[in-house]
């Protein structure tokens, strides 16, 4: 009964527009969403509707469209005045919620065909002539993890020398980064690009648009799968940056399974925490504190330290190294943008807690990140670690595998574990008990009244490490 009488809450309108903000306005998304969904008043867990005009647009929308079907109701039992009459009303009156749900899109479909997408088209068309001027060296990162990271390593160290643009934050769509060449003034002396990936041929039709002179690739794991289909697909998608490039210079991460699989013997510029193109690692050390190795190469020496912490940030950084060197950046000047580097928001982000040390890792979506972040749990002496998830999304027809694997990697690593109650939790208590996990466990239904708790939670000398984000369009 609660889960048919949320479809007719006063918080209902609201809830739907919360919905489509979530899933980004994406039609396709929101109607999956709502296609799954029994109880409405059990959506909006983790956030709540952000008061954009947008939103309040459309939430009037839903208003009027509800006062409309109301009032047609009472027209008709008040013009006919007959039991048939009534009966006709209350199936209107019955059918509103649903109907709204669906209305909701029609504005956004009509806008979208008609109004933004000939818009985009002329803003990608336009920026595509402005890259294409531009005579600065083009950098393009893709990869389904650890792009946000590599920009951020390569814009500080090669700013250390050089006049550096690049994408902010995730603006990595076509439309993103479209907007962002406006920013140009066209003497910049190099732009890295971030390149996103969700659907087939995403990263082959972003090169066209970038044009790229070199490029790299971080890592490659089943994220998005739920769109890709298969992580062929995704491997395919990802690569469209080597077919672009053909022989121009491409590093590529050997760590990742899936990169390495495509990787060719001898390849220089294959890259790992021992090094590349022939800088060679040495003396890695990773505590609360960073990250820091020596990398030599043809006489050459750098004493690397990075606020970045993990050891699977050291290919990454020898990367940016490689380069800088290659571009003509001093070793004082590509040690002193190493030394700049800090953890970037929600990325194996450490801050102190009443005496015990949180690691934000919230933003990683991949089962490589959770792999990465469990060996730091594992390294970082601690009285007690502890690790918080919800498990991964978009996953697939891989998602018992994924999170049985990643329950027991945290059986090796943690003291404790806290699990967000969810439709992978028990895939993760399997890993768990196949690896015979002796320690805590406990299961939390309100993730945000725990996160607001935390502080109460955790004692001195506690690491915790939080890792992945569930959003409510994930059941």
């Amino acid at each position: 009964m609660k889960k048919i009488l949320s479809f007719y809450s006063l918080k209902y309108p609201k809830t739907l527009v919360y919905m489509l903000q979530s899933s980004e306005y994406k039609i396709d998304d929101y109607l999956q969403w709502v296609k799954r969904t029994k109880d409405f008043s059990q959506v909006a867990k983790r956030r709540q509707l952000d008061g954009t005009i947008k939103a309040r647009l459309i939430l009037a929308l839903l208003w009027l469209v509800i006062v409309l079907m109301v009032a047609l109701a009472c027209v008709f039992i008040l013009i006919f005045q007959t039991l048939w009459s009534v009966l006709v009303a209350v199936v209107i009156l019955l059918i509103t919620p649903w109907l709204i749900s669906y209305v909701i899109v029609v504005p956004l479909y009509l806008g979208h065909v008609f109004i933004q997408k000939p818009r985009e088209k002329r803003i990608i068309a336009s920026a595509r002539q402005i890259i294409a001027n531009h005579k600065g060296l083009k950098i393009a990162i893709a990869g389904s993890y650890g792009k946000t990271t590599a920009k951020e390593i390569l814009k500080t160290v090669l700013s250390q020398g050089k006049k550096v643009a690049f994408t902010p934050g995730n603006m990595n769509t076509l439309i993103g980064i479209s907007r962002f060449t406006k920013t140009l003034v066209g003497d910049e002396d190099i732009i890295i690009f971030e390149l996103g990936e969700e659907r087939l041929g995403d990263v082959r039709e972003l090169c066209d648009l970038t044009q790229p002179d070199m490029g790299v690739i971080t890592g490659i794991s089943e994220a998005h799968l739920s769109s890709f289909g298969t992580i062929e697909n995704t491997i395919s998608t990802i690569f469209g940056l080597q077919d672009y490039l053909g022989n121009r210079t491409l590093y590529k991460n050997q760590e990742s399974q899936y990169v390495a699989s495509k990787i060719k013997s001898g390849d220089d510029l294959a890259f790992n925490r021992e090094g590349v193109n022939g800088w060679k690692v040495s003396n890695p050390k990773v505590d609360i504190t960073g990250t820091s190795f020596t990398a030599k190469k043809a006489g050459k020496t750098i004493s690397a330290h990075t606020g970045l912490l993990g050891l699977h940030n050291i290919g990454i950084i020898t990367v940016t190294i490689s380069i800088a060197d290659e571009l003509g950046l001093t070793l004082e000047q590509i040690t002193a943008g190493l030394n700049e580097t800090v953890p970037f928001e929600h990325r194996m982000q450490p801050r102190r807690i009443h005496g015990a040390w949180l690691i934000d890792d919230t933003y990683n979506g991949n089962s490589e990140g959770v792999r990465a972040g469990l060996l730091l749990l594992k390294e970082i002496e601690s009285k007690r670690r502890i690790y918080v998830t919800p498990g991964l999304v978009e996953q697939g027809d891989k998602t018992r595998e994924v999170h049985e694997k990643i329950g027991k990697q945290i059986a090796a690593a943690a003291d404790m574990v806290v699990l967000m109650q969810n439709s992978v939790t028990e895939f993760i208590i399997n890993g768990l008990n196949e690896a015979k996990y002796k320690g805590r466990l406990l299961i939390v239904d309100d993730p945000l009244e725990f996160y607001s708790n935390l502080e109460h939670f955790v004692a001195v000398g506690d690491v915790v490490l939080m890792q992945n984000d569930w959003t409510d369009n994930f059941a």
